[in-house]
């Protein structure tokens, strides 16, 4: 509209003009259904004794035709309850009438009202309300709805039951777009929110794009079977994702759809898998890093994990020489045999090397005014759009760099000339860089100690002082080591809760089988990764030594109960056996209650994991010797440990291959917990397997209390 324009502008307005005993009033519809009667709660309310409490409906209904609307007078309310005196509407008395202008109603016989529909001027409308003499006006003026009343009165005395439950379920006043089409494609009804959401739907029909391929892909799943006229599809249309539940009413030849916007619903969940996809990543990188000390396994690893993670073309990372040149290249399997990215690549980081070293991540498109002739001419011959250049630094030395390019001679489904990398994947680049380049220097002074340890004979009196300082570094760096995975471990945590959040929030809606079985994927997988975390956070805790063991006495005959009471229900779904065996003499003793809780615990579900199926696990408690005050507990299943394996089975991240009959994963972390937990109460752990059976023996000193006699 222009802004200069002052032709006055025209309104509809719906009016209701009310004679009751408080008066005449005037009553502007523009609501989308009214309660009229005595009672104080209704939207409108009559001053009257005839009129009943809840003597009537006005209900608001939308015409397909051209996105206008009427009003629809009902008697009592939609459950079928009458009010006491009826309804004259012009001097008839009718259970449901379709309001036309100029309308006299009677309600409860005493109190009258006149519906108008006028279509005037905001200034001509004042006029109005300000005349004493509005009837004369009113009634000068004609009703420009007149076609959009569907029925006559004696039809809607006779509706159908059907149509009432229609009207009974407020159709009209949900805020998610229903609409009808026959099976001819013509829109038969639209309530106000698709008249809302989608204005051109009545123009377009079944051209618009949330009723094309409908009534074909109705008939198809009609037609393939004869007890479902039902299916759901996600439409796309701009920006936004609609879910549209469609069902065919075989009996009406109607096809009816209600649709609801899902499209936060499908960023949230790709902002799930994102973030999910990331913290895997991390986790991967972080358990290559403890795993190795090899240089090339940590960034072969890191080059692929990047090139998923960052949903690029390519990925190389070139580590430096000692003399600061262009050393070492690791290359994605995307690069492999392409010398032309391979030479393109160290063009850039010579050009960029004086950036590189003051520790500047670079980011530059195939257009860069400032590349400068000869580098245009490289990115056009090997097609790049788009390229990332982090560098590795470590105490501010440069130690190389990682590069990740988009690529237009690459099948890719993103567009990648649009494509840009946002803040959070830079920062997750210079995160995995920094860990890259601690991994490198760590590697670097392991090397250097090699070299030394080589002539350690003949230099030792000028190299020692060398060497430990050496070694000093490595365990600091170790220590650099622990902290980032502590760090990531917390840090982790407040998104694996926003992860269950969200979870949570998505189940809270209506779900496709589908759909609640990813959900269920993923709050299994979120589950794993809060196990892992808390799993890595009381493992360094007891490390650092900051859980002190809090001794209490316990009671074994009420403590030992509580805590078989999970692992018995677990035994009979597994079919596995579980027997206890305690000595009678042994009634309590003194130790840390959580940390013996732990170590059972533990203990028990290690010999759940791997026993068969009805086979047993047996839990044996005694008082290995009453002088010393020592108390064993022995864990023994039916399942043997390989001899070389035994060594390894209380180191972190360590699983036996191939020994999980149920195929459940696990961390490794286990027994490595138990391990520090008996160690923190001064005992001992120790392992036996052989003969088919594996025992797990735990002796802890403790002050026993006996039974009295």
């Amino acid at each position: 509209m222009n802004p200069t324009d002052t032709t006055p502008q025209h309104h509809y307005r719906h009016l209701l003009i009310i004679d009751d005993l408080d008066g005449r009033r005037t009553i502007i519809l523009d609501a989308a259904t009214y309660s009229i009667g005595r009672d104080k709660t209704n939207s409108i309310v009559l001053n009257s004794k005839m009129v009943s409490r809840q003597h009537a409906i006005l209900l608001r209904v939308t015409s397909p035709e051209n996105s206008t609307h009427f009003f629809r007078l009902i008697d009592g309310d939609l459950q079928g309850k009458r009010s006491t005196n009826g309804l004259l509407v012009n001097g008839r008395k009718l259970f449901s009438h379709d309001l036309k202008h100029g309308d006299t109603i009677l309600f409860g016989n005493d109190v009258k009202a006149k519906y108008f529909l006028t279509n005037v001027t905001d200034s001509d409308f004042e006029q109005f309300s300000e005349d004493p003499n509005w009837s004369t006006f009113l009634s000068a003026s004609q009703s420009p709805f007149e076609t959009l009343i569907p029925s006559s009165d004696e039809q809607m005395e006779v509706a159908s039951e059907a149509s009432m439950v229609r009207l009974a379920s407020f159709p009209e006043l949900t805020p998610n777009p229903i609409m009808e089409i026959d099976l001819s494609g013509m829109v038969t009804y639209l309530n106000p929110a698709a008249v809302m959401q989608f204005p051109q739907i009545s123009k377009e029909g079944t051209d618009h794009p949330i009723l094309s391929d409908l009534l074909p892909a109705t008939l198809e799943t009609a037609g393939r079977s004869t007890h479902s006229n039902f299916f759901v599809r996600e439409v796309a249309i701009g920006d936004k994702v609609f879910e549209q539940s469609v069902h065919y009413i075989a009996e009406s030849d109607l096809i009816r759809s209600y649709v609801s916007d899902i499209t936060e619903r499908k960023r949230a969940e790709e902002q799930l898998r994102h973030q999910a996809q990331r913290e895997a990543i991390i986790n991967r990188i972080v358990q290559a890093m403890r795993g190795t000390m090899v240089t090339a396994e940590v960034l072969h690893i890191t080059v692929g994990l990047l090139l998923e993670a960052l949903d690029a073309s390519h990925c190389m990372i070139v580590q430096t020489d000692l003399e600061g040149g262009l050393g070492n290249h690791f290359v994605s399997v995307t690069a492999e045999h392409r010398e032309d990215l391979v030479l393109a690549n160290d063009l850039f980081l010579q050009h960029f090397q004086d950036r590189l070293q003051a520790g500047q991540q670079i980011m530059l498109t195939h257009s860069e005014a400032s590349l400068g002739l000869e580098l245009i001419a490289v990115t056009q011959q090997c097609h790049i759009q788009l390229m990332l250049i982090t560098p590795l630094l470590y105490l501010g030395q440069y130690l190389g760099s990682i590069s990740l390019l988009q690529c237009s001679d690459t099948p890719h489904p993103t567009d990648l000339i649009q494509k840009r990398w946002n803040a959070d994947d830079l920062g997750l680049v210079k995160t995995i860089a920094d860990q890259c380049a601690i991994a490198i220097h760590q590697a670097q002074l392991y090397q250097q100690v090699q070299d030394l340890n080589t002539d350690l004979e003949q230099q030792v009196q000028d190299r020692t002082a060398q060497l430990e300082q050496k070694m000093l570094e490595l365990e600091r760096l170790n220590t650099l080591k622990d902290d980032f995975l502590s760090t990531v471990s917390h840090e982790l945590r407040t998104p694996m809760s926003n992860i269950k959040m969200c979870i949570h929030m998505l189940n809270q809606f209506p779900l496709e089988d589908r759909q609640k079985r990813y959900l269920g994927i993923l709050e299994q997988e979120c589950q794993r990764e809060t196990e892992l975390i808390n799993d890595l956070l009381d493992l360094q805790r007891l490390e650092a030594g900051a859980n002190p063991a809090a001794m209490e006495p316990i009671d074994i005959t009420q403590w030992l109960p509580k805590v078989l009471e999970p692992f018995k229900s677990r035994t009979r779904e597994r079919q596995q056996i579980l027997r206890v065996d305690c000595a009678p003499e042994l009634s309590g003793f003194q130790s840390d209650r959580v940390g013996l809780e732990r170590i059972l615990a533990e203990l028990l579900n290690n010999a759940c994991k791997y026993t068969p199926q009805d086979h047993e696990i047996c839990l044996k408690i005694d008082c290995l010797d009453m002088e010393t005050a020592t108390i064993r507990f022995q864990v023994t299943n039916e399942a043997e440990i390989p001899p070389a394996e035994l060594p390894r089975v209380f180191d972190k991240f360590y699983r036996v291959p191939n020994a999980d009959p149920w195929k459940q994963g696990g961390t490794g972390l286990g027994l490595a917990l138990v391990k520090r937990l008996v160690e923190q109460l001064e005992g001992t752990i120790a392992v036996d397997s052989q003969s088919g059976l594996t025992t797990f023996t735990v002796e802890l000193p403790c002050q026993p209390v006996m039974k009295a006699s």
